[in-house]
Formats: structure tokens, sequence, C-alpha cells
């Protein structure tokens, strides 16, 4: 599922990620659906926007502040693992 959101002023497209893209990031040891908050995270919210996006240099273009990457991560996460259904009905 893809979806528009607006971030630091522009629209970014983002798709939620694939259940083998998902897969992959477990594999290098990163897990998307839960974030620990004793460790640091940045790592595993880059890869997973690389993922989304193709690439992160928007991030820098766009000189994003942390909390809006990190809702940006919030926004992949959810259409990677909200079911559609859900999604239409909200």
């Amino acid at each position: 599922m893809k979806k528009t959101v607006k971030i630091g002023g522009k629209e970014i497209e983002i798709r939620g990620l694939k259940w083998r893209q998902v897969q992959e990031l477990k594999e290098k040891g990163y897990n998307i659906s839960f974030l620990n908050p004793m460790v640091d995270n940045d790592d595993l919210v880059i890869k997973t926007i690389e993922k989304s996006c193709g690439d992160t240099k928007f991030i820098d273009d766009m000189d994003l502040d942390a909390i809006e990457v990190y809702k940006l991560f919030k926004e992949i996460h959810k259409l990677t693992y909200v079911p559609e259904e859900t999604e239409k009905n909200s």
C-alpha cells in the first residue's frame, strides 16, 4: 500500500514494506516491529525508510529533524502492518 505524507513542508510518497523486505532487515539484525528504547534506533529507522522510499538522500536535502524522520518511520510502519481494510475504514 502506498501513501503520500507531508513532512518538512513537502510531500513524500511512501509504501509499506513487503514481507521479504522485513525479513531482509531481520536477517541483518533489524526488527521494525519493535523499537528498543534502551538502544539507538537511528540505523533501523534509516534502513526502513531506505527500503520504503528507495533512498534517504531527501532527508539531508530537506534538512529534516529527528522527530520528522521518526514520524516518517511510524507512517511506514503503519503501512507495513495495518491491514488495508482497517486503513480504509479509518
